[in-house]
């Protein structure tokens, strides 16, 4: 039975509860139908994450930017019809035409690359860098068709956005229909009968050549130039067979709170991210600053210990409290005077590694939107270092290639204004054949090149067991 609610004058909800099960085996199910689609979920890391789980199919509307150059595209009848008398000439203008009070799922979903700042900020480019790069400033899709799981209350639906009831009919049946469908054997293993395979993995720096990039990190902050800074290594290999193969095999090793599998046809985000970039929700602007690392062990005395050694680290607390300072900064233009902090400190831990966080919460001014505290917060301190701008500039200088998605931004803007969005890291961006993993440490006056390398593999080392490749950490 599917129930109707009208969220704007032209748009009908349709909601159909079905049988209570997990996400991943229904993606599994119906995924090779459609060009383009995603699957977002979470792992119940802390008491924040872990209740809902989303699958997005068939988009109405492509849009994306290059340079300053926006393009939106229809992508079907349905993204036609939308665009009809509509004229939008960038996103901003894109949400405010489509934007609706009433809270609903519909909405832009994607990625933004880290060079998505270039449209804000000036960042100089070194003339030995090469400015090309196949990656789009952002690649975004109006998703009006999901299956939603709220795994506390284990409730499952298809809901479905569109002009008239009986479209929403016609839709919930055949995907009710590719649901019901038993499962198909999906592959997760080199061993299977249609595996993934990824070959010649090698990082781009050498171990000499990242700790040389420590050195002259440490000779910024040494000059006051710079609080800190975070340099990254680049994974590259060639993949073969099915991405989303690669994600499930991920996800169990890996468990996060920003698991993602976003398909764009021609590319994919594979990515199990510990850190939020950007949440709005009922005007309430969300930050959660991670920074801080420890290696987890097997041992729960000695995981205990590697606990207690990052909450007594004084480089680790100055990591994050940089961090904070810098995400109280970004948070205030846009939100009205007084950022509260909680969760100050509070490690969170994940299958290979821990963390230290801490959360920062601020009132959305009434002249503000969700994409602008997106605009301001852009890239993460995290992902960058502080001074952010000049930080970003020292990246620009020493990084041999430009990041593309890394460091940037997954996530959705629903068109009622809410938003939530999550930093692109510990993801795979996989394209024509080949894959980029990239890792990257917060690096101060008191980072050591060793302990700085090694922080970089132990980063990577959910991913690495993904293709029984931990030789390449030695």
């Amino acid at each position: 039975m599917i129930k109707f609610k009208k969220v704007s004058q032209d748009l009908i909800e349709g909601r159909t509860e079905i049988p209570y099960v997990q996400a991943s085996p229904v993606f599994s199910k119906i995924y090779k139908n459609y060009k383009y689609k995603f699957l977002l979920e979470s792992a119940d890391i802390s008491r924040i994450y872990g209740r809902l789980s989303l699958i997005g199919i068939d988009p109405s509307i492509k849009l994306t930017e290059k340079d300053k150059k926006p393009k939106t595209q229809a992508l079907n009848e349905r993204g036609r019809t939308q665009l009809k008398g509509k004229k939008p000439s960038n996103l901003k203008t894109f949400l405010k035409e489509f934007h609706i009070k009433q809270k609903a799922f519909i909405g832009l979903y994607g990625a933004f690359s880290y060079d998505f700042i270039r449209a804000f900020e000036d960042i100089e480019q070194p003339l030995h860098k090469n400015p090309e790069t196949d990656v789009d400033d952002y690649t975004l899709f109006l998703y009006d068709t999901f299956i939603h799981f709220d795994h506390l209350k284990e409730k499952c639906e298809i809901i479905v956005y569109r002009k008239t009831k009986k479209e929403i009919q016609e839709t919930t049946s055949k995907l009710l229909k590719k649901i019901k469908k038993p499962s198909p054997k999906t592959p997760t293993t080199t061993n299977a009968k249609h595996p993934y395979k990824i070959k010649s993995p090698k990082f781009t720096l050498t171990k000499k050549e990242y700790k040389d990039l420590v050195r002259t990190a440490k000779t910024y902050t040494k000059k006051g130039e710079l609080y800190e800074v975070v340099f990254s290594n680049i994974l590259k290999a060639k993949f073969e067979g099915d991405p989303f193969a690669l994600y499930l095999k991920y996800r169990e090793i890996n468990p996060s709170p920003y698991m993602f599998y976003f398909d764009f046809q021609q590319e994919q985000l594979v990515g199990a991210s510990p850190e939020m970039m950007v949440r709005c929700e009922d005007n309430k602007v969300h930050l959660r600053p991670i920074s801080g690392t420890a290696k987890r062990s097997k041992d729960p005395i000695e995981d205990h210990d590697n606990m207690l050694k990052l909450l007594l680290d004084p480089k680790e607390k100055a990591e994050l409290d940089m961090l904070v300072d810098l995400g109280r900064n970004d948070l205030s233009r846009v939100c009205e005077p007084g950022i509260e902090i909680s969760d100050y400190r509070f490690v969170e831990k994940y299958s290979k590694v821990m963390h230290t966080i801490t959360h920062l919460t601020g009132t959305l001014r009434k002249d503000k939107t969700a994409l602008d505290a997106l605009i301001s917060c852009i890239n993460a301190g995290t992902l960058t270092g502080t001074p952010k701008i000049a930080a970003m500039q020292a990246i620009e200088r020493h990084e041999k290639e430009r990041r593309g998605y890394y460091g940037g931004t997954i996530g959705y803007l629903t068109l009622n204004g809410d938003m939530d969005t999550g930093i692109i890291i510990r993801t795979a961006h996989i394209k024509n054949g080949d894959l980029r993993f990239q890792v990257g440490a917060t690096l101060l006056n008191a980072s050591t090149p060793s302990s700085e390398y090694q922080e970089t593999l132990n980063k990577a080392q959910a991913f690495l067991q993904t293709f029984n490749a931990n030789s390449l950490s030695r």
